[in-house]
């Protein structure tokens, strides 16, 4: 009776078990992954895009997408095509209205990837970049995503780099690609180009609310949680079990805010190469901040982000830095101070302009 031979062994992969790799366009869509590790995503300028394996044995990289920035892909693609009609082709933008997006997996600490950094910080590289596309504007905004658990992955609040990257760094980006004289031109003519980021908080509105270290200065100088407006306007939304945040996010890539601005003149203020000349309260409030500045970048836009982003009751921004521009004002009334004399309370209390009028006053002494 012949002997049986011994079974041949059975290399198992090198992630610890066997993995096939089917053509291209047999793979699944993101939107409907059948448990799949390699999936399509429409939109995507690199196919196909890596999921988590459910199975702890497996292993995939580089640049596997992990639940959460899993689901923002697959809700920017719902949102957009509520109807399930989205292109099935690997080499077809998103559209949305007439603008067209582009979707790139941004892989961390890669020579190739977009990367920002602010003071001496480490670098942040967003998860996403989503390039938007606007023929009938000619602008092309280079927008990042970046979903992410702010209640420990922000340990620094308004000042940790990952938020003062996506809120700041833009405008100084911007200011750099101009001053080198750099055009973005396409089909013969020259565009507006634009960088902005986003924030997609995993971690709850609750449990942000919660963390002191995001608490904004009302009207009155009280530290207060923020809303979910708050929120927003310092460009963190919160990812929902349903896709209507996406909404938040492509209007915070492609429409500034009155905080935006804020952030774009404080850019200005801190180039320099530039020269500042104030105009209004709110530029006045600026340059007394910067001439008074011992903080670093990251220091001064939390600064600036607890004292401006919560709107008063009339829907004014930053009225208690007025309030207390107001009152470093006020001593004046007290006591004469750079040769200007003592003053009547009334007269400063109800100054119409206390940022400019302390700005004035302030100049008049150093030149002095």
């Amino acid at each position: 009776m012949p002997s049986k031979k011994p079974a041949q062994p059975v290399q198992s992969g090198l992630f610890g078990a066997s993995l096939s790799c089917p053509d291209i366009d047999n793979l699944p869509l993101i939107v409907e992954p059948q448990g799949s590790i390699e999936v399509l995503a429409p939109g995507s300028v690199y196919q196909p895009l890596l999921l988590s394996p459910r199975q702890d044995d497996i292993d995939v990289g580089p640049g596997k997408l992990d639940e959460h920035e899993e689901a923002f892909v697959r809700d920017l693609i719902r949102r957009l095509y509520p109807a399930g009609n989205h292109p099935k082709s690997d080499k077809t933008p998103l559209k949305w209205g007439n603008k067209e997006i582009w979707l790139k997996r941004n892989i961390e600490k890669r020579d190739e990837s977009f990367r920002l950094r602010v003071d001496d910080s480490d670098w942040f590289y967003p998860d996403f970049i989503v390039w938007i596309v606007d023929y009938e504007t000619r602008t092309q905004i280079f927008g990042f995503v970046d979903p992410k658990g702010l209640t420990v992955g922000a340990g620094g609040g308004w000042s940790d780099y990952k938020i003062v990257s996506t809120l700041f760094m833009p405008h100084v980006v911007e200011r750099q690609l101009a001053a080198s004289g750099q055009k973005v031109e396409f089909e013969g003519a020259e565009w507006t180009f634009r960088v902005r980021g986003v924030l997609v908080s995993t971690s709850s509105f609750t449990n942000l609310t919660a963390q002191a270290k995001f608490n904004l200065n009302d009207d009155e100088g009280k530290l207060v949680a923020p809303t979910e407006a708050d929120f927003k306007r310092g460009r963190i939304v919160f990812q929902k079990t349903d896709t209507s945040y996406i909404d938040d996010v492509l209007q915070l890539l492609t429409e500034d805010s009155a905080v935006d601005h804020l952030l774009s003149l404080s850019a200005l203020l801190f180039d320099n190469s530039a020269y500042f000349t104030p105009s209004g309260e709110l530029e006045h409030d600026l340059a007394l901040r910067h001439d008074e500045n011992t903080q670093t970048e990251s220091e001064f836009v939390a600064a600036l982000m607890r004292d401006y982003l919560k709107l008063d009751s009339k829907g004014v921004h930053g009225s208690w830095a007025s309030k207390n521009r107001r009152r470093q004002l006020m001593d004046y009334a007290a006591e004469g101070k750079w040769g200007f004399g003592g003053e009547k309370v009334s007269d400063i209390r109800d100054h119409p302009a206390p940022c400019e009028e302390l700005w004035s006053r302030k100049q008049k002494t150093e030149k002095g």
